[in-house]
């Protein structure tokens, strides 16, 4: 079991661990001693089993994380669907989405992400307006938008939106 310890709202794990668990897709070295997880990565390693969370001595649940970090659960089950089907994960923040996927087997640096990726509660209404903005962002930034669609028992569809020149 790799421990993480969890201070400030940031997930750290030992330089022996982050080489274990970067090999696999998680985490990011922040500089030459310290390795961090983001939070979807903790919570998906603690669903599966393979890390404990401590602040200090007291032992953080999953719940206790989504709590603290305010965790949306459609955006959890998205990431956790994603990370079964292969693909790499990460944050795609900068962006203006929710996450950005890399190709099955691609690590980040290796190649450029192939989709933003945008969750959301089935039922939920989107105008045109919203549906071109995050378009454009993802046209410019030479990636395709996703929307990830929840449902009632926690399934995900996908629907990839590209722009097309004729």
């Amino acid at each position: 079991m790799i421990r993480v310890e969890e201070s400030k709202g940031i997930f750290f794990v030992c330089e022996r661990d982050f080489q274990s668990l970067n090999s696999k897709g998680f985490g990011s070295k922040v500089s030459s001693s310290v390795f961090e997880l983001d939070v979807f990565e903790v919570l998906f390693l603690i669903d599966k089993g393979k890390v404990e969370v401590f602040r200090g001595k007291r032992n953080l649940s999953f719940d206790n994380i989504s709590k603290l970090k305010k965790v949306d659960i459609k955006d959890f089950i998205v990431y956790r669907d994603l990370k079964k089907k292969g693909y790499c994960v990460k944050s795609g923040l900068k962006y203006g989405f929710v996450f950005r996927v890399y190709d099955k087997g691609i690590k980040v640096g290796d190649d450029h992400a192939l989709w933003l990726v945008e969750p959301m509660l089935e039922g939920l209404k989107l105008t045109v307006r919203d549906i071109a903005g995050k378009n454009r962002v993802a046209h410019s930034a030479r990636k395709k938008m996703l929307f990830a669609i929840v449902d009632n028992e926690g399934d995900v569809t996908y629907l990839e939106n590209t722009w097309k020149r004729l």
